[in-house]
Protein backbone atom coordinates (compact mmCIF):
# COMPACT_ATOMS: atom_id res chain seq x y z
CA UNK A 1 0.00 0.00 0.00
CA UNK A 2 1.20 3.47 -0.82
CA UNK A 3 1.17 6.41 1.41
CA UNK A 4 -0.60 9.78 0.17
CA UNK A 5 1.20 12.99 1.28
CA UNK A 6 -0.84 15.19 1.18
CA UNK A 7 0.49 18.86 0.89
CA UNK A 8 -0.56 21.51 3.10
CA UNK A 9 -3.00 24.27 1.11
CA UNK A 10 -1.69 27.33 -0.01
CA UNK A 11 -3.59 30.65 0.67
CA UNK A 12 -5.74 31.14 -2.73
CA UNK A 13 -2.88 34.48 -3.36
CA UNK A 14 0.02 32.55 -3.10
CA UNK A 15 -2.04 30.09 -5.86
CA UNK A 16 -2.26 32.94 -8.75
CA UNK A 17 0.06 33.60 -11.31
CA UNK A 18 2.58 36.51 -11.00
CA UNK A 19 1.97 39.84 -10.89
CA UNK A 20 3.39 40.72 -13.99
CA UNK A 21 1.42 38.11 -15.58
CA UNK A 22 -2.09 39.13 -14.26
CA UNK A 23 -0.59 42.89 -15.36
CA UNK A 24 -0.30 41.29 -18.97
CA UNK A 25 -3.62 39.19 -18.91
CA UNK A 26 -5.62 42.27 -17.99
CA UNK A 27 -3.90 44.63 -20.82
CA UNK A 28 -4.45 42.56 -23.69
CA UNK A 29 -8.21 41.90 -22.79
CA UNK A 30 -8.50 45.67 -22.50
CA UNK A 31 -6.92 45.69 -25.93
CA UNK A 32 -9.28 43.02 -27.38
CA UNK A 33 -12.49 44.08 -25.38
CA UNK A 34 -11.90 47.95 -26.48
CA UNK A 35 -11.11 46.76 -30.51
CA UNK A 36 -13.89 44.81 -30.21
CA UNK A 37 -16.20 47.75 -28.72
CA UNK A 38 -15.07 50.53 -30.78
CA UNK A 39 -15.74 47.96 -34.13
CA UNK A 40 -19.47 47.08 -32.69
CA UNK A 41 -20.33 50.96 -31.66
CA UNK A 42 -19.74 51.58 -35.40
CA UNK A 43 -21.27 49.20 -36.69
CA UNK A 44 -24.20 50.52 -34.76
CA UNK A 45 -24.22 53.76 -35.64
CA UNK A 46 -24.27 52.77 -39.15
CA UNK A 47 -27.28 50.56 -37.85
CA UNK A 48 -29.51 53.16 -36.22
CA UNK A 49 -28.52 55.66 -39.31
CA UNK A 50 -30.31 53.11 -41.16
CA UNK A 51 -33.16 52.41 -38.80
CA UNK A 52 -33.63 55.60 -37.57
CA UNK A 53 -32.00 58.23 -39.91
CA UNK A 54 -29.20 59.50 -37.39
CA UNK A 55 -26.35 57.29 -36.12
CA UNK A 56 -26.31 58.77 -32.45
CA UNK A 57 -29.13 59.99 -30.41
CA UNK A 58 -27.53 60.62 -27.38
CA UNK A 59 -29.93 58.17 -25.10
CA UNK A 60 -28.80 56.35 -21.87
CA UNK A 61 -27.25 53.17 -23.76
CA UNK A 62 -25.68 55.24 -26.01
CA UNK A 63 -24.29 57.77 -23.33
CA UNK A 64 -22.99 54.75 -21.51
CA UNK A 65 -21.20 53.08 -24.33
CA UNK A 66 -19.53 56.47 -24.64
CA UNK A 67 -18.27 56.23 -21.58
CA UNK A 68 -17.04 52.51 -21.55
CA UNK A 69 -15.31 53.78 -24.79
CA UNK A 70 -13.49 56.49 -23.40
CA UNK A 71 -12.44 54.66 -20.14
CA UNK A 72 -11.06 52.14 -21.98
CA UNK A 73 -9.22 54.60 -24.36
CA UNK A 74 -8.18 56.41 -21.39
CA UNK A 75 -6.94 53.37 -19.77
CA UNK A 76 -5.01 52.55 -22.57
CA UNK A 77 -3.63 55.94 -23.46
CA UNK A 78 -2.32 55.93 -19.82
CA UNK A 79 -0.90 52.49 -20.03
CA UNK A 80 1.06 53.14 -23.71
CA UNK A 81 1.61 57.05 -22.95
CA UNK A 82 3.08 57.19 -19.04
CA UNK A 83 3.71 53.98 -18.54
CA UNK A 84 0.72 53.56 -15.82
CA UNK A 85 1.31 50.00 -14.31
CA UNK A 86 0.66 47.98 -10.45
CA UNK A 87 -2.24 49.09 -8.32
CA UNK A 88 -3.31 52.29 -9.85
CA UNK A 89 -3.95 50.47 -13.46
CA UNK A 90 -5.52 47.11 -11.60
CA UNK A 91 -8.15 49.43 -9.77
CA UNK A 92 -8.93 51.28 -12.83
CA UNK A 93 -9.55 48.16 -15.14
CA UNK A 94 -11.77 47.15 -12.04
CA UNK A 95 -13.70 50.42 -11.98
CA UNK A 96 -13.99 50.21 -15.90
CA UNK A 97 -15.33 46.43 -14.87
CA UNK A 98 -18.23 47.48 -13.03
CA UNK A 99 -18.61 50.73 -15.51
CA UNK A 100 -19.34 48.30 -18.47
CA UNK A 101 -20.97 46.08 -16.54
CA UNK A 102 -23.72 48.79 -15.45
CA UNK A 103 -23.59 49.79 -18.90
CA UNK A 104 -24.88 46.93 -20.72
CA UNK A 105 -27.48 45.48 -18.54
CA UNK A 106 -28.07 48.72 -16.01
CA UNK A 107 -28.49 51.41 -18.60
CA UNK A 108 -31.30 48.95 -20.25
CA UNK A 109 -33.28 48.21 -17.27
CA UNK A 110 -32.96 51.12 -15.09
CA UNK A 111 -32.96 54.35 -17.40
CA UNK A 112 -35.27 55.30 -19.70
CA UNK A 113 -34.91 55.56 -23.64
CA UNK A 114 -34.51 54.13 -26.92
CA UNK A 115 -33.12 51.14 -25.62
CA UNK A 116 -35.17 50.44 -22.60
CA UNK A 117 -36.71 47.55 -22.49
CA UNK A 118 -38.25 46.81 -18.91
CA UNK A 119 -38.21 49.19 -15.76
CA UNK A 120 -37.10 48.00 -12.57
Amino acid sequence: MTTRRVRPRQPPAQRLPSLEVLDDVMYKSIVVGFAFFTIATLLGAFWAAEAWGRYWSWGPKEAWALIVWLNCAAWLHMRLMKGLRGAVSAWWALTGLAVTTFAFPGATMFLSGLHSYGTL
